[in-house]
């Protein structure tokens, strides 16, 4: 053999390496998303460090999807969110190593709960007004709670002031307990 051959059989082995690293490593074979609660995340490993974690779709059968995050960040922020719902954007590689999945979570969101929507939407449509049983504990507390602060004139106005710019119903009860 001449060595250009060589050499060309060389670059070609080197060329193929890193390729097959890429192919099976670093290309995404399929991306997608995961919807659930956020179960685990954790740092593993004795030498090489990665963090893994957990999601409860809870889909009938309680299905759960093992993910690895290759972003410090972005596992950090997810850290806090433990026990709540969240939307993952991953993607799939042919092998996770040296991590334990497949799937890399590449960003992420808190999830909206409907259901708490639905509710907040429905308190806003109808005030606790057409219930007289919820109007008159609702007078009674918010009256009681604000006879303690009458002792003290300058924290009332703050209290007063300070509901005033944040929540416009319950200041228009402070006429409800001067009636």
């Amino acid at each position: 053999m001449k060595g250009s051959t060589k050499f060309f059989i060389l670059i070609f082995f080197i060329a193929a390496i890193v390729g097959g690293k890429y192919f099976v490593f670093d290309y995404p074979i399929s991306t997608g998303k995961r919807v659930g609660n956020l179960t685990k995340l954790s740092l593993k490993g004795k030498v090489l460090k990665t963090w893994e974690g957990t999601i409860d779709e809870g889909s009938g059968d309680q299905l759960t999807t093992q993910f690895s995050v290759r972003s410090d960040a972005l596992a950090k922020e997810l850290y806090g969110y433990e026990g709540r719902k969240v939307v993952l954007y991953y993607e799939e590689y042919y092998l996770g190593w040296p991590r334990d999945t497949n799937y890399n979570v590449v960003s992420w969101k808190p999830q909206e709960d409907a259901t708490e929507k639905k509710i907040l939407e429905k308190v806003a449509e109808r005030p606790l007004e057409t219930s007289p049983a919820l109007t008159l504990l609702s007078k009674t507390l918010f009256c009681t709670f604000l006879g303690t602060l009458i002792k003290n004139p300058e924290l009332y106005t703050q209290v007063k002031n300070y509901i005033k710019e944040q929540n416009l119903y319950l200041f228009k009860q402070y006429d409800v307990c001067n009636e």
